[in-house]
């Protein structure tokens, strides 16, 4: 009878554990607002807003209804004091340590005994593997990591695109104003007016004042970079997915050809010289049969506010210069830095379902190839991502390296709010 006992008592802890340690569904349907900024970048908070009965529950828990009428308070306040001061205004937004604190110990009680919330962590946050990086741990600490990113990621915006702090590209990622000038404050305190005075409130969340002037001042900024172009799977990647199914992955010896792309430092080209010489090094490797698909990474990164896409022009040079079928091409329109040109690639890999088990090729000039091929490139990747997002295996040539995707490139990061 005890042997029965322990038994059945070590099968729930490891049903337990398992449960903990779910991770992305392909088949799960994530929520969505009519933001695509918003649920790239904060889908826990897009989650919430769209389960009914978790955000009543949050809506009218006496501590998170305090929040969020002091901080009303603080922000009307601000409003009216601050005159033509944007860190003093933009302070009534953001979240302060106290608060942080005060919003985890909630949640931290409320996943203790209700449980709306901790069916939607097990049911909504993990299947979705927008936190894949978390997924190891229990589902408390899961939604706590959530809710810190989501918070960090607004204070972050609001640092960067509202008071002009310089982020960690600061050529590329900056504000897009002088911060300084009458204009700026002026459009950023009438944003502020109209979001707290005269938008309609749709629900009294704590952090939802935060997160419509974070979302603003992106706007304001013409920040839509992670929003162009969606969805690929309906426009510029309709055709290669359509081909997909018809692929036969075994007849090759890699799943995909990845080409980073490089960016002009002017406004008139569309490719650098160096971008160009990238696509024909992927070509060299995609005619010698290695692979049945290219993908191609780059968004307007460069120079500040590109007018071109990387990717776009890329997949464009791929057609009419070198006559490679569209069906054989995917972009990734998105990535900003070499980090992101591997995450949002993995990330593809298994949206798409292409074999993750089979390694692929990324190429690029050989002092781009040196850095991707190094121990710092991992480590640049802990820094900003929390995470490697491909394993880097051997290389074949000075310009071509194989790698193997990585799960936890599904994971968001609203610190980088253009490419998250």
């Amino acid at each position: 009878m005890r042997k029965i006992i322990y038994i059945l008592i070590t099968l729930v802890c490891i049903s337990g554990y398992s449960q903990e340690g779910k991770g992305f569904d392909l088949d799960y349907k994530s929520s969505k607002t009519s933001s695509l900024i918003q649920d790239k970048n904060f889908y826990l908070l897009t989650a919430i807003q769209k389960d009914k009965a978790v955000s009543q529950l949050l809506e009218n828990n006496s501590v998170l209804k305090t929040i969020f009428i002091k901080k009303q308070q603080e922000i009307g306040s601000k409003l009216n004091s601050c005159k033509d001061s944007l860190s003093c205004l933009i302070s009534g937004y953001q979240f302060k340590e106290k608060e942080l604190k005060s919003i985890e110990n909630e949640l931290q009680l409320l996943m203790k005994s209700k449980k709306e919330l901790q069916d939607f962590v097990k049911n909504n946050l993990r299947p979705s593997g927008k936190y894949e990086n978390f997924k190891s741990y229990t589902d408390t600490e899961l939604l706590l990591k959530a809710w810190q990113v989501c918070a960090q990621g607004m204070n972050r915006i609001m640092k960067v695109y509202g008071i002009g702090e310089a982020p960690q590209y600061a050529a590329i990622d900056s504000v897009s104003y002088d911060v300084k000038s009458k204009f700026y404050k002026g459009s950023v305190f009438m944003w502020s007016d109209m979001i707290h005075n005269k938008k309609p409130k749709v629900n009294t969340l704590f952090f939802q004042e935060s997160l419509d002037f974070s979302l603003s001042l992106l706007y304001m900024n013409h920040r839509d970079e992670v929003a162009r172009y969606e969805p690929l799977e309906e426009k510029e990647n309709k055709k290669a997915l359509d081909h997909l199914k018809q692929i036969n992955f075994n007849a090759f010896d890699y799943a995909s050809i990845l080409i980073l792309g490089n960016g002009p430092e002017n406004y008139q080209d569309r490719l650098s010289a160096v971008g160009k010489l990238n696509i024909q090094l992927g070509v060299l490797e995609y005619e010698a049969k290695k692979a049945p698909l290219i993908i191609v990474s780059g968004g307007h990164a460069h120079p500040f506010r590109a007018p071109y896409c990387e990717a776009i022009e890329m997949k464009k040079e791929l057609m009419d210069v070198y006559h490679i079928p569209e069906e054989n091409i995917l972009i990734d329109p998105f990535a900003r830095h070499t980090t992101t040109n591997l995450r949002n690639a993995s990330r593809m890999m298994y949206a798409y379902q292409i074999p993750t088990d089979k390694k692929s090729i990324v190429i690029t000039n050989v002092s781009h190839s040196d850095y991707v091929g190094s121990p710092n490139f991992n480590t640049r990747c802990i820094e900003e991502l929390g995470y490697l997002p491909a394993i880097i295996l051997k290389r074949l040539n000075s310009t071509a390296i194989e790698f193997s995707p990585k799960i936890e490139s599904l994971h968001q990061n609203p610190i980088d709010p253009l490419d998250p």
